[in-house]
């Protein structure tokens, strides 16, 4: 439900003083060793690192037969959701002479027409989410990439918040169905 009115309220603009607001004061360091660890940091996002833990995981909950080894492979539904609301919700990135990662990269880069949500901070809160952290390591690690992904200029704030509720959504949905899915 907040993700649903997150999502709208970005369709209408309605963060665009604050976003910027939030961006800017973020930038205010600007070292390039800060650079270069927040582009360290948001490797740890990408769909690959993410997509081969994410696998991983379902692979050894599967041979041990436990009965949520699927959970870890609904990261497919992430990036779906992620990938259809970035070609249909009109939030553009922030400016490019904002940002600052590193382009060396040896990651696959599908562009998008517009930036909504964070695809790092919505598969990070996923795996976070779904294999179960302690909530404050988990919020740690979520906050970390989403900072680094501001810092960065690749997404607005209310971009990465909107990647977190997404990620976290659908994972505490897997564990925790609505009851309109369980009646029978």
């Amino acid at each position: 439900m907040a993700f649903a009115g997150l999502t709208v309220l970005v369709a209408l603009g309605a963060f665009a003083t604050a976003d910027r607001a939030i961006l800017d004061f973020i930038q205010r360091p600007h070292t390039s060793w800060l650079d270069a660890a927040a582009s360290l940091v948001t490797v740890f996002g990408q769909s690959e690192v993410v997509g081969t833990i994410a696998l991983g995981v379902a692979i050894v909950r599967w041979r041990a037969r436990r009965r949520d080894w699927w959970i870890p492979l609904l990261l497919l539904v992430v990036v779906a959701v992620e990938l259809v609301l970035k070609q249909t919700v009109a939030q553009e990135a922030p400016p490019g002479d904002l940002v600052r990662n590193f382009q060396e990269s040896p990651f696959l880069d599908a562009p998008t027409a517009f930036a909504y949500p964070s695809g790092h901070v919505a598969r990070v809160a996923f795996l976070v989410t779904a294999l179960r952290w302690p909530a404050g390591v988990s919020a740690v690690i979520v906050l970390v990439m989403a900072i680094s992904r501001v810092y960065l200029a690749q997404h607005w704030p209310s971009e990465v918040v909107g990647g977190w509720l997404l990620g976290y959504g659908i994972a505490a949905v897997a564990y925790r169905p609505p009851r309109i899915l369980l009646r029978q």
